[in-house]
């Protein structure tokens, strides 16, 4: 990947119209951010594309320097079929910078294969400066244009590269340009240009005639290896230990800075040692002291909550290996209660640190549902249904937690809510609340010798059969409704 740089106030094509300016200031906020992408990502998750896209670009506003939210975006566009709605349009209003680059990604996410707006998403991140953005749009662009050629796109492409240093990609957009028109004599010439650019560029020779010029490339050049290095998702020990070291460096030099105190519990988690973990416990633990904000405590409780579960899964594969063993049996019990009190510790303290956080409240609610603990899991569950994201999963639950304390009208009208909006739901969550409220009717047909129940149960499992003939019991269940409702109509 080519080297990025910010032009200078003052500098040939610095700023968004080459008047010198520099570009317009973005309101940074990657820890707000998070939050959106955090829930965009449960969304994306349930199959919920559409209203995934709209928090993903809600983030980058927030922080359009977020190559996560950037890629994760364009996989739920990918994924997404259909016209966007309202409040995906609204997620990309107003008219400032960042405002006009989540706006040409919308465009260009609804029409992927588009030429003419996947460059438009290259401009606008040239415009925002975010050299690595444009860069990763623009390779796709690139693409999408050769395939069908278009002159102006090329250079579009060429200048956009341009502004933001990409003067590989910009050579290469600029040649595809040349090729389409030979006799336009100003293009080649500004191709020849960008390519003497590249060529300086790459070996430092720009900087060569000030003072500290060739240290300085050397010192650009290690930290880009320190950047590609850290983006690698497959790391080799070597490059582990020396991303540690440098997170090691740059903490001792700034070691109230927020984000060097992060990339440490990174670097220290990623080579994952057991020192390592009780390091980055103790690091975060003291930034949670010292600047009060409990994203620190949270990440720490984490990184607890990580250690327990592996010495939680050693008790249960010991418990597996020798299953007569009553003594192996208990330990893994006593275990498994030990680290659900305090999962759910962990998770009390963070929905009283951030009320407002339905996601939070959502986990909670499932964690009292899986220890049929139900009264505290239906009063989250309620709120976290207020949230159209858990909107669907949490009413099966409240339904789930209604029908096991027998209140089957309860279950029955919360199944019935739950599957209002069938469309939206996952195939297998459709069936799950279909089957939830066929068993709920077959109680209350049961427990009330209700005739209207047990037909309506009936069709459900006629219908669930017809669908997934093998799903749990229902080829049984079918044959005892289809009794039940014989049953009843004698009398």
């Amino acid at each position: 990947m080519a080297l990025f740089g910010r032009k200078k106030p003052g500098e040939e094509g610095a700023g968004e119209n080459g008047d010198g300016k520099l570009p317009e200031p973005v309101a940074f906020s990657p820890e707000k951010a998070q939050r959106f992408f955090e829930h965009a990502k449960i969304a994306a998750e349930t199959g919920r594309h559409e209203y995934a896209m709209g928090l993903w670009l809600g983030g980058l506003k927030l922080d359009p320097s977020s190559m996560q939210g950037l890629e994760s975006f364009l996989k739920s566009a990918v994924n997404f079929n259909g016209k966007p709605g309202k409040e995906l349009l609204q997620a990309v209003e107003g008219k400032g910078a960042a405002d006009r680059y989540t706006q040409a990604l919308l465009a260009w996410g609804l029409k992927i294969g588009d030429p003419a707006l996947a460059v438009k998403a290259v401009q606008a991140a040239a415009k925002l400066d975010l050299g690595e953005q444009a860069y990763f749009i623009g390779e796709q662009a690139l693409k999408l244009v050769a395939s069908r050629p278009k002159k102006d796109l090329f250079i579009k492409l060429m200048e956009a590269f341009a502004e933001v240093q990409a003067f590989d990609l910009a050579v290469q957009a600029g040649d595809a340009a040349v090729r389409m028109d030979p006799s336009d004599g100003p293009l080649s010439t500004s191709v020849k240009n960008m390519s003497a650019q590249q060529t300086m560029s790459k070996g430092g020779f720009d900087q060569a005639g000030k003072e500290g010029g060739f240290r300085a490339n050397v010192r650009d050049l290690d930290k880009q290896r320190q950047l590609d290095e850290g983006e690698r998702i497959v790391k080799t020990e070597a490059t582990i230990d020396r991303l540690l070291a440098d997170a090691e460096a740059a903490h001792l030099n700034r070691p109230d800075d927020v984000p060097t105190i992060q990339n440490l519990a990174k670097r220290l988690l990623e080579r994952g040692r057991p020192e390592d973990e009780q390091r980055a416990i103790r690091l975060l633990m003291q930034a949670f002291e010292t600047t009060k904000q409990y994203r620190f405590r949270q990440d720490a409780g984490k990184i607890k909550l990580r250690q327990l579960r592996r010495s939680l899964n050693t008790y249960k594969d010991a418990a597996e290996a020798k299953p007569d063993d009553e003594s192996l049996r208990a330990k893994y019990a006593e275990a498994k209660a030990k680290f659900f009190n305090i999962e759910v510790a962990e998770l009390k303290a963070s929905v009283d640190a951030y009320p407002t956080d339905m996601s939070l409240k959502f986990e909670l609610g499932k964690r009292y549902t899986e220890a049929k603990d139900f009264d505290q899991a239906i009063a989250l569950l309620q709120e976290a249904k207020g949230d159209a994201r858990f909107r669907s999963p949490a009413m099966a639950m409240l339904a789930h937690a209604f029908a096991a304390m027998g209140w089957h009208d309860e279950a029955i009208a919360t199944y019935r809510q739950a599957l209002e909006n069938i469309s939206t739901l996952t195939e297998d969550l459709r069936v799950e609340l279909r089957y939830g409220l066929m068993n709920s009717l077959t109680s209350k047909a049961d427990t009330e010798r209700d005739l209207s129940a047990a037909e309506e149960a009936e069709k459900l499992a006629s219908s669930i059969a017809i669908e997934q003939f093998g799903y749990r019991d229902i080829r049984d269940f079918r044959e005892r409704l289809k009794k039940l409702v014989l049953e009843l109509k004698q009398g």
